[in-house]
């Protein structure tokens, strides 16, 4: 006869008191008439005795395989025997049975769930417009969203094996973002963006699911950095060799606007107002889906005269981009040159530091930025000087300054 290992109904657990920094021995569990057991011990040998006394008392009261009348069936008693194997504790079977009666049951899967390749191939055709199985359902996301969803999603789908998708776990796709070899906020875009394909999964009409495996797993981006900010020297070398690769309109509406990279690589002369001094950006191109008006400072202004009519974003923008980066001292380092990496969004981090310096006001840089005040208040504030911000608006295009 096999031998089955009977389940321990009370536990041990070793913690740090938060206030005293003690550590003990905490045995938890609950007796046979509901009585929830919690008791610390501050030597483990103690909290060993009394688990085994509390098991001892719990097995002497009626023994697991005894027999029991019972109206249930075969299949039944199977079923029940799953679900307490799956409970941490047997007291939350009811719970689990109100729960799922509440908000499982109406979001349980309708169909047969499809196997990860074939879901992410279904997931690609709605992100690129295809209609769902009611005719409905066409993706309304930003190409830019789309873009990065297609890739970490696609490789996620590469990644973990071709699984039915109701047999991913929270394991599997903390398993898979562990191997990546990535930065710990690259890490958690990975997970929002597998997070986003699941919920699409569990939407009507599909259905293939009703829980999000990722809604287990959290990502520790510890403490977070401030944002990096371009020194006056980079800021002007940086101007210059935009200047020589034809990309002038570009980093101003950038370092002087603080306009995202996404947001200038959709800009148009059509949004600019040199009138009145304005560039309205739509709800399309914002990385908050809402309209912003960016006030246009006389710097930027300037620099938006001289380069009037050049596009912000010209077709060989990636290839003239990079070698005014390069120019201007930044890309990959290597033997043969010292270059200092590129960080995204340096250039709106360096505008937005300077403009909190210039107007010392929370309300109307968070306005001019489309950020929250409390995100100007915990990054920008003086990460600059007075004197270095009247340098910093004092740069002017090559053109201007030879008049």
């Amino acid at each position: 006869m096999k031998l089955v290992a009977q389940k321990q109904r009370f536990k041990i657990q070793n913690f740090t008191n938060p206030r005293t920094g003690s550590v003990s021995w905490r045995v938890t569990g609950s007796k046979r008439d509901g009585t929830r057991i919690r008791e610390n011990f501050s030597r483990e040998h103690d909290a060993k005795c009394r688990h085994i006394d509390l098991e001892a008392e719990f097995l002497s009261a009626q023994t697991e395989t005894g027999l029991r009348a019972t109206t249930l069936t075969d299949v039944q008693i199977k079923l029940a025997e799953l679900a307490f194997k799956r409970l941490p504790e047997d007291e939350d079977l009811p719970r689990a049975v109100d729960y799922w009666l509440k908000y499982g049951r109406q979001h349980r899967p309708t169909a047969e769930a499809p196997r990860l390749d074939a879901a992410v191939t279904k997931f690609k055709g709605w992100l690129d417009g295809e209609k769902d199985e009611t005719g409905n359902g066409v993706c309304t996301l930003r190409d830019h969203s789309k873009r990065g969803l297609k890739v970490r999603v696609g490789i996620f789908g590469s990644g973990v094996g071709n699984l039915p998708i109701d047999e991913i776990t929270p394991d599997t796709v903390e398993s898979f973002l562990g191997k990546l070899n990535v930065s710990t906020v690259t890490r958690d875009n990975y997970k929002r963006d597998i997070s986003r394909f699941f919920s699409w999964c569990m939407d009507r009409p599909r259905r293939w699911l009703i829980a999000n495996p990722c809604r287990e797993i959290k990502i520790d981006k510890g403490e977070k950095q401030p944002p990096a900010i371009l020194t006056l020297a980079q800021c002007e070398a940086l101007l210059r060799a935009a200047e020589s690769h034809g990309v002038a309109p570009y980093a101003a509406v950038c370092l002087f606007g603080g306009l995202r990279p996404f947001e200038a690589s959709r800009l148009t002369w059509d949004a600019v107002n040199l009138e009145d001094g304005e560039i309205r950006l739509e709800a399309t191109q914002t990385k908050t889906g809402r309209p912003r008006v960016v006030t246009i400072s006389p710097t930027l202004l300037c620099w938006l005269k001289d380069y009037e009519d050049k596009p912000f974003f010209p077709s060989n923008w990636r290839k003239s981009f990079d070698a005014a980066k390069e120019a201007a001292g930044f890309g990959t380092p290597t033997p043969e040159k010292q270059l200092v990496p590129w960080v995204p969004d340096i250039m709106r981090h360096t505008a937005i530091s300077h403009y909190f310096r210039k107007t010392g006001s929370y309300g109307q840089t968070a306005e001019q930025f489309g950020n929250s005040e409390a995100i100007i208040k915990a990054h920008y504030q003086g990460r600059v000087t007075s004197s270095e911000t009247e340098k910093f608006f004092a740069l002017e295009p090559s053109q201007s300054q030879a008049t």
